[in-house]
């Protein structure tokens, strides 16, 4: 913290210019601390309730086969034509990918950037949108397989620190916070910046736009929204600060029909936040001192919605929790390795001692739990490492590895039916369906498209 400090202290007495030609800020070292009083987030009305809902259960490790099929139901596969956010969607969940299945890599681009693991992507009319280590924006077209446009708002100063970037598009606008306390909006038609604004704290969750207003959250729990057209702060409000830091982020999902917002942070607190009237609905509390070994270290995966639950997946449970009361409909102890799948009627696991488990979605149950090595021989062990990432993919549970391998599951019993290598170079990217085409990022920063 002392590190921060001494930071964004030195910036306010750096000075700039600004390039009157092309609207962007050859520097932002002079851009002012956002002092703007917003409207607090009113507590006072909101109906306010604590509850300790992780529990001390058997961590969940045996084979179950399946016994009834009237349970076990995808949605459709979904075409996705933008992916404008972290995680794709308001609720963080996109259930069934559509894709044309055919796995022959039609293109391979030239290096990226030097770093491109866990990096916030977007897909917006045909073009890649991330940044590199240095915190330089750029934006690679799809149809001419090149970089189109590229752009650093940091100079001079800031040229050293590693930057964390969290991105979103909205009407042609690309909106860009970052780990310094900078949030500012690019016009991607233009190509020129129509505000920045610094707030002095390092920014640290996805983003989500909803009725004209960001809202995102800095590394002190501390959740902001922010006017769409100028940067401007709306209203504030503080959550519960943790100082051991994590890889876990902060993490928002929306429910827009409620209009409630769902905020999972570092202390393992989980507010549903009226983002309309301001008032909070409900706060749990996901870390018990009772625990044995428990500690102030919450790690967790994003919070996903789907119809009207509330899904926390932390590193020993996934719990089912009703949207609008809050009640606890179900947890499930498990040492999940990856993000869940939620579908309609059914939620896919994958747990750290190597169980592929498909559950009941309103009840919890157990409806099947695959070993997955006993699918595989030990060669085959041996190549495929660390899976890297998990998605259903034309009505295929796909897992796909570090060392560039997919592995394909029936959804209704989790059988191995496929196994092949796709990237010789590996993968190092979570792996994207645009336009029902595949793309990842190898471990040489090079973008891989596959029809």
């Amino acid at each position: 913290m002392k590190k921060y400090i001494l930071i964004f202290a030195s910036l306010i007495l750096v000075s700039c210019s600004f390039d009157n030609k092309s609207g962007i800020w050859n520097d932002a070292s002079n851009i002012p601390l956002e002092t703007k009083d917003g409207n607090s987030i009113n507590t006072s009305k909101s109906s306010r309730r604590y509850e300790d809902v992780v529990t001390k259960k058997q961590i969940f490790d045996r084979e179950i086969n399946v016994s009834d099929l009237s349970n076990i139901k995808l949605d459709p596969p979904t075409i996705i034509n933008d992916w404008l956010e972290r995680y794709g969607s308001k609720l963080n969940n996109t259930s069934n990918f559509s894709y044309s299945g055919n796995k022959i890599l039609l293109s391979k681009s030239s290096k990226l950037s030097r770093d491109t693991s866990d990096k916030n992507v977007i897909f917006y009319n045909n073009n890649i949108i991330s940044y590199d280590h240095n915190g330089k924006i750029f934006i690679f077209s799809l149809n001419s397989k090149k970089k189109i446009f590229e752009y650093n708002f940091y100079k001079k100063n800031f040229k050293n620190l590693k930057k964390k970037i969290y991105l979103t598009v909205n009407k042609n606008i690309l909106y860009v916070a970052d780990n310094l306390g900078y949030i500012y909006a690019i016009n991607l038609q233009t190509k020129s910046i129509t505000w920045a604004k610094f707030y002095g704290i390092p920014f640290r969750s996805n983003i989500k736009i909803v009725d004209g207003q960001i809202l995102l959250a800095n590394q002190d729990n501390l959740v902001y929204s922010i006017n769409l057209k100028n940067g401007d702060k709306n209203w504030e409000f503080a959550t519960n600060l943790t100082f051991l830091k994590s890889d876990f982020e902060n993490n928002f999902a929306v429910d827009v029909i409620s209009k409630n917002l769902f905020f999972l942070n570092t202390s393992g607190e989980l507010y549903s936040i009226n983002y309309s009237n301001k008032n909070i609905n409900w706060i749990l509390n996901f870390k018990s001192s009772s625990l044995a070994g428990d500690t102030n270290l919450f790690l967790s995966h994003p919070i996903t919605i789907k119809n009207e639950n509330v899904f926390v997946a932390t590193k020993k449970v996934l719990l089912n929790i009703n949207l609008i009361t809050g009640i606890r409909n179900w947890v499930f102890s498990s040492n999940l390795l990856l993000k869940p799948i939620i579908t309609n009627n059914n939620v896919y696991l994958i747990s750290k001692n190597n169980l592929l488990i498909c559950l009941e979605i309103k009840t919890g149950e157990v409806l099947w739990s695959k070993n997955i090595n006993k699918s595989l021989n030990k060669k085959q062990i041996d190549k495929i490492k660390d899976f890297q990432d998990f998605k259903m993919v034309n009505n295929k549970i796909n897992i796909y590895t570090k060392n560039g391998y997919l592995l394909s599951f029936n959804f209704t019993n989790g059988n191995l039916e496929n196994i092949n290598k796709i990237s010789k170079n590996g993968i190092s990217s979570e792996v994207f369906f645009y336009k029902e085409n595949m793309y990842l990022v190898d471990h040489r920063s090079r973008l891989l498209k596959f029809n």
